[in-house]
């Protein structure tokens, strides 16, 4: 709570109050207005034409305590003077929602301040019930290490994306809330009927909005992951009325691809930005001519990412880039890229 000089009003004219005090600039920002029986206590601070404004309506001047409003402040605002200066500028401007659950990428030097880092994310955040502080993508299930620092200590959480619901379990299993745009955008490429391949899939953000969107598809969702896989048969059936059918697989892309026949696939989906290019020549003998191979890869441009991907091409013949798109920054001068490759016949 916050003590601050005050105009009360009646209730009825609480409008013409905020109105007029903000635009004499003597509105206190930052401070929730305070409703005490049929009037309104409204925070100020001292300016030129305040005793004016409140004799001319008759209202009152008093003091009183008002709770800070989070209202256009940011979680590092709450942080000045709680946390070092030379800290607080190596903290994060962003942190990652997933569901009801937020993750942040803390430098070491800000480690020992987690927990009043985290509880200025839930001030700003509100729902928000759990803050990790996490560490990089790793490992073949791509998970990320954890350390709770603030609420509680759930990781599963359902995320709601483009009216779609993605059961994740952010310490098992891995999802990007930044490429949400991403998904919907592939997914409205995908036409009805298609046969889709959705590899390295996840908990299965691209099968999800394309099974809602499109009629009589059939989208085999491939992860190694069981965590990931598991998600995605409850995400399965929490949502209601999807117009494409789903096969989940658990297993080794390589594997899945083996047991295809050629030719089945219209669209098949690789996300994975640092291995995917290695499966580009057995997944091109899995598509049908006419279809599209989008396979997602880190460069530091768009003619870099071509280059990769017609190295890694080689000889398979057929294979046209038609586009290329920038989906998301990875690293200093390092970004995420969707090549669009097509088999022609």
């Amino acid at each position: 709570m916050v003590t601050s000089l005050c105009v009360e009003v009646p209730k009825k004219e609480a409008e013409d109050a905020l109105r007029l005090l903000r635009n004499a600039g003597c509105l206190r920002r930052g401070l929730r207005p305070r409703s005490v029986g049929e009037y309104l206590r409204v925070p100020v601070e001292e300016c030129p034409q305040l005793s004016e404004i409140v004799s001319s309506r008759g209202w009152a001047i008093c003091r009183d305590e008002f709770q800070e409003s989070m209202l256009g402040k940011t979680f590092k605002d709450l942080l000045k003077g709680a946390v070092p200066d030379e800290v607080l500028e190596e903290v994060p401007r962003s942190y990652q929602l997933v569901g009801d659950i937020a993750l942040i990428h803390l430098p070491p030097e800000a480690e020992e301040y987690g927990r009043i880092i985290g509880e200025a994310i839930m001030k700003v955040s509100k729902g928000v019930r759990a803050v990790y502080s996490a560490g990089p993508v790793k490992g073949e299930y791509r998970v990320r290490s954890l350390r709770l620092i603030a609420g509680e200590p759930k990781t599963s959480t359902i995320h709601r994306e483009y009216g779609v619901s993605i059961c994740v379990d952010v310490e098992k299993t891995y999802f990007n809330p930044s490429l949400s745009e991403e998904h919907v955008r592939v997914a409205r490429m995908v036409r009805d009927g298609e046969a889709v391949a959705d590899l390295f899939c996840g908990v299965g953000p691209f099968t999800l909005q394309i099974a809602a969107l499109r009629r009589e598809v059939v989208i085999y969702a491939v992860d190694i992951n069981p965590h990931a896989i598991t998600c995605l048969l409850r995400s399965l059936q929490i949502n209601r009325g999807l117009r494409g059918k789903v096969q989940a697989v658990c297993g080794d892309a390589s594997v899945f691809l083996e047991a295809v026949k050629d030719g089945f696939f219209h669209r098949i989906i690789m996300n994975l930005p640092h291995g995917a290019i290695n499966f580009l020549g057995k997944a091109s003998r899995k598509l049908r001519c006419g279809g599209v191979i989008h396979l997602y890869t880190v460069a530091g441009s768009a003619e870099e990412a071509v280059s990769l991907v017609q190295d890694a091409a080689g000889d398979v013949r057929g294979l046209r880039v038609r586009e290329v798109l920038r989906v998301l920054d990875y690293a200093p001068h390092k970004y995420v890229y969707r090549v669009d490759v097509y088999k022609e016949c």
